[in-house]
């Protein structure tokens, strides 16, 4: 009994306790103000007006999947790419093989025009004679071959202004892929082929309109044995050697060493796309002594090698170990010393 009247005090307590507290706390439209008129009186804003370089087909344009079976370097390195700016490096126009199996590409630069008709050549190269052909829709199908199969040469503008990319196919249903690559290839080549006597043809031109035709040097980079380049000047070995001493006196170069009697220079080659790979080139810079250089990246250091032929001479490259060597920074070193050799 006494334990129940406890209880009700307890409760009765309590509920005094609550009441009294609430009562202590400001009303609520003291904390946060009733906007609730304010906003039914409020008008909609208008939409918001895209401007149309911005629209949201654009947007998907740029970032289109592209399914050619190149990567991102492929596509950003060439138009957006630090070190050919900051070396004055030209993006390539050479004929490039992208992608594999059936997204297997031949990327060509040039007008249309022109390498339409180039392909026309090609066919009738190969001995076969085009059956119809519409440059409108890219279309090129030829006869059947001595196995009778007919080849289906495609054309599609590509990702860069003045650029092609080619594709070979069955011009029927019994499509050979060996065949196809096959036949890419060979078009790859004669491309290629016809690239560098364009090349050499704007060289002419040029000196030509300096009035240079007399005077200049004639360069040639040449295949030789096992994948091995070699660039073949025509001068003699003396003053060939006086061309070097010019070149390698340049920004891309170091020179560490000259030994005249063995006709060779030992340099350490500013390769951008190593320094890259190496780190900034003021690394290098910092360097006491050069052996310092060479042991962090003995791959930016060659040995450029002048062997007088008559009249002419010719320019390998050996690595640190004197070792001759064609990999992709010597092959760039060629063509950087044969660009170089022409001005």
């Amino acid at each position: 009994m006494n334990f129940n009247r406890i209880k009700r005090i307890l409760i009765i307590t309590l509920l005094v306790a609550l009441f009294s507290g609430c009562g202590s706390i400001p009303a609520l439209d003291a904390v946060i103000k009733d906007n609730s008129q304010k906003y039914q009186k409020a008008e909609t804003l208008p939409p918001l007006a895209i401007p149309a370089d911005l629209s949201s087909s654009r947007i998907n344009d740029e970032f289109a999947v592209k399914n050619d079976g190149a990567n991102y370097s492929d596509y950003a390195e060439p138009t957006n790419n630090p070190l050919a700016a900051k070396y004055d490096v030209a993006p390539s126009t050479k004929p490039a093989l992208i992608g594999e199996g059936s997204d297997r590409r031949l990327v060509v630069y040039g007008q249309s025009a022109l390498l339409w008709q180039r392909m026309l050549e090609f066919w009738a190269e190969s001995d076969l004679k085009v059956k119809r052909h519409d440059q409108t829709l890219g279309l090129m199908d030829t006869v059947e071959d001595a196995e009778g199969y007919a080849y289906r040469a495609r054309a599609e503008e590509g990702d860069s202004p003045n650029t092609l990319k080619l594709n070979i196919s069955s011009a029927n249903f019994d499509s050979n892929e060996l065949k196809n690559e096959t036949q890419l290839r060979k078009l790859a080549e004669y491309m290629g082929e016809k690239h560098r006597s364009d090349q050499q043809q704007m060289a002419i031109q040029k000196r030509v309109t300096k009035g240079q035709l007399a005077t200049s040097i004639n360069a040639i980079i040449i295949d030789e044995a096992s994948d091995h380049q070699a660039l073949v000047v025509d001068r003699d070995i003396n003053t060939t050697w006086r061309n070097i001493s010019r070149i390698v006196d340049s920004k891309y170069f170091i020179v560490q060493d000259r030994q005249r009697e063995l006709n060779v220079y030992f340099v350490h080659y500013l390769d951008p796309f190593l320094m890259a790979k190496h780190g900034d080139e003021s690394i290098f810079s910092k360097l006491a002594f050069w052996q310092d250089a060479m042991d962090k990246a003995p791959d930016m250091f060659f040995y450029i090698k002048l062997i007088a032929d008559m009249n002419e001479t010719k320019i390998i490259v050996l690595d640190v170990d004197q070792v001759r060597t064609s990999s992709s920074t010597a092959r760039r070193m060629l063509r950087l010393i044969q660009d170089r050799l022409d001005q």
